[in-house]
């Protein structure tokens, strides 16, 4: 039976902000499981069965800084050229999206070391020197814990928002007749509508309240998320790839919606409903999800 580690607000600095080509913010699901899988590697070397197993993460958000500055109406994102090249001169620009969080993640593990205490005692100061986050730093790790008892473990998750995976908007949404572009930026537009405060006359400027609106305001704190990759050519081998032993192939992201949800118990019945998790290569596709019972077919 999995046990679930709370690895209590860690504290992230730069990491990559954009998830896909069309979308940035929060980072990419795959980002967290990627660094639950390298956790498992460090500890679980050859992969034994037998040994430190994690199957998935539960993220949950305490704070996010996005590293931009608004200007008129858009959002510009902040740039940097570092280091400085061999002549000491600054180098381009490379558009870089990042941002600054704080997270809790319960990783859902098996076979845990017979010495927990310890075990656990280790643990912040191994991922702090040897993993990343999406790609930034990790700057320190306020505790971690073994959540024992389930129904006592909701407590230690607050105040935070749980990532929440919304799929099935975009399946309704699809299912209506939308396409998968049509459908996600209709689940994250703004309307804004004037309601006039006086009677409308031809020609003569009217004192209106303007008010904004959601299509799914109703359902949370609705955001887009990457949570995969869809292969677009065969697996195969290129010149001068990083890994010479292992066939590379060209993939585009999987995006679809999620959302930021306090973690109560009133609203889910138990801690496996947070936990993301990898499902089964199909279709070219490599995701992850945290429901069971879609298919590729609803990606």
């Amino acid at each position: 039976m999995s046990q679930y580690l709370l690895i209590k607000r860690l504290k992230v600095q730069n990491a990559n902000a954009l998830s896909s080509p069309f979308t940035y913010g929060f980072p990419a699901v795959t980002a967290f499981l990627g660094l639950a899988h390298k956790l498992q590697r460090i500890l679980n070397r050859d992969n034994n069965p037998d040994e430190f197993i994690c199957s998935g993460v539960g993220i949950l958000s305490h704070q996010f800084t996005m590293q931009d500055y608004q200007a008129g109406y858009e959002r510009v994102l902040k740039l940097t050229a570092n280091p400085l090249d061999k002549d000491g001169d600054r180098p381009s620009f490379i558009e870089e999206g990042r941002c600054h969080l704080t997270v809790s993640l319960v990783l859902e593990v098996d076979n845990l070391p017979l010495q927990t205490e310890r075990f656990l005692a280790k643990l912040p100061q191994l991922m702090m020197s040897q993993c990343k986050l999406a790609g930034g730093d990790i700057l320190s790790i306020q505790r971690v814990q073994l959540l024992a008892d389930e129904t006592k473990s909701w407590r230690f998750l607050l105040p935070s928002y749980a990532l929440i995976e919304r799929r099935d908007l975009m399946i309704t949404a699809m299912q209506a007749g939308q396409d998968a572009l049509d459908a996600l930026h209709d689940a994250l537009k703004i309307n804004y509508t004037s309601t006039p405060l006086e009677p409308v006359v031809e020609g003569k400027e009217t004192k209106a309240e303007w008010s904004a609106s959601r299509t799914y305001a109703d359902q949370g704190w609705i955001v887009p998320i990457a949570t995969g990759f869809h292969a677009l050519t065969p697996a195969a081998f290129a010149e001068q790839q990083r890994d010479a032993t292992t066939p590379h192939r060209f993939a585009e992201s999987v995006v679809t919606l999620g959302a930021f949800m306090m973690p109560l118990p009133s609203r889910f019945n138990s801690l496996s409903e947070l936990i993301w998790r990898y499902a089964p290569p199909q279709k070219d596709l490599y995701w992850c999800t945290q429901h069971n019972q879609y298919s590729a077919a609803d990606v």
